[in-house]
């Protein structure tokens, strides 16, 4: 077919008056073929999953399927700046002003026309400022007190006042949030209520409150070294001591079936034969989980073998929902004034 041919063959396809194949001349009548379509995106996962209200930008990664070079994670409906991995994987600019308050964001993939579509939804929290300190050991004349409130989802540090009212007389709250001190004297068994404010160090500060309360128990202190005689504690720090010789502290405290607790112990350091620069653990602590019937879940010994006698029971995951009790005691049965530590809890009720 001659070239003049072929060109008035093609000027009649393209204004529709032939649908012939237009063999010999290089090609269909029918025009152009229909461009590819882009898949709906699917969401697998983000990480991380949360952030804390008022915390800086940062990046976020989506996995999931379909992605293609155009796709836009969409932080509740609204497209952030996207960096294209590959098939599986983005990257996606959070902003501060994001995270400014607490919320529940849904997390999506828009592919762009045509075809293309929106996948479906995974929820990131930003989460609020809150005390997870809801309860206080009881204090008692004339003996020591030290209680450490424990703060989440702020960003650090944090600082405390009181709101209202004010500890018990002998006893204050720094701004690094430990009640401490030493009771005042009373004839009576006395509760003492008030109420506590966290603030955190955000741009924009976040501020959270929560009502506590000390019972003054008038009797002597006891001793707490079985499930019978437990000290009730919540999340935060306690201090004790593993004494006298052959001591045992027993704490309870109340969790919920799928929750992770995280209990550590952290001995005073003591210097050797006075010597100022060299420190050591004397209290070879011995750390044990025990469920309502007081049988032992867990323990751990040392948190690193003949380096640091400290012990840690990390992120266990509660069984059950009721009482738990928490077990301190010095490895080889010792005790003495001077074995002092802090027993830190998180992720209680």
């Amino acid at each position: 077919m001659n070239l003049q041919r072929c060109r008035f063959l093609k000027y009649l396809a393209v204004a529709g008056a032939l649908s012939l194949s237009l063999a010999g001349c290089g090609g269909g009548g029918g025009g152009s073929n229909p461009p590819a379509q882009n898949p709906v995106p699917g969401i697998a996962s983000v990480s991380p999953l949360s952030a804390p209200a008022g915390s800086g930008a940062f990046t976020l990664a989506v996995t999931g399927s379909n992605f293609i070079n155009g796709s836009v994670v969409q932080w509740g409906g609204s497209g952030r700046a996207t960096t294209y991995i590959n098939s599986t994987r983005l990257t996606a600019a959070i902003t501060a002003a994001d995270l400014a308050n607490a919320s529940t964001v849904a997390i999506t993939v828009f592919n762009p026309a045509p075809g293309g579509g929106t996948s479906g939804s995974l929820n990131f929290l930003v989460l609020p400022l809150t005390i997870v300190t809801t309860s206080l050991p009881d204090a008692h004349n004339g003996k020591a007190y030290s209680f450490g409130l424990q703060a989440i989802s702020g960003t650090p540090p944090y600082s405390w006042s009181t709101a209202s009212g004010s500890p018990p007389g002998g006893l204050s709250l720094s701004a690094g949030g430990v009640i401490s001190g030493t009771p005042s004297t009373v004839a009576g068994d006395t509760t003492v209520s008030f109420t506590v404010q966290v603030a955190d160090s955000a741009a924009q500060q976040h501020t959270a409150v929560q009502a506590l309360s000390i019972v003054v128990r008038a009797g002597s202190l006891g001793r707490n070294d079985t499930c019978a005689t437990a000290t009730p504690i919540s999340n935060g720090v306690i201090r004790g001591s593993i004494s006298p010789y052959g001591d045992i502290d027993v704490y309870s405290f109340h969790g919920t079936a799928g929750q992770t607790v995280t209990i550590q112990t952290f001995a005073q350091r003591l210097t050797i034969y006075g010597d100022p620069g060299s420190i050591d653990i004397f209290l070879d602590s011995f750390l044990e989980l025990l469920d309502s019937g007081c049988n032992q879940l867990t323990y751990n010994d040392d948190i690193s073998p003949g380096v640091v006698l400290d012990s840690i029971i990390s992120n266990y995951t509660l069984p059950s929902t009721g009482t738990y009790y928490i077990r301190v005691s010095d490895l080889g049965g010792n005790g003495r004034p001077d074995f002092i530590y802090d027993l830190s809890l998180t992720g209680a009720n």
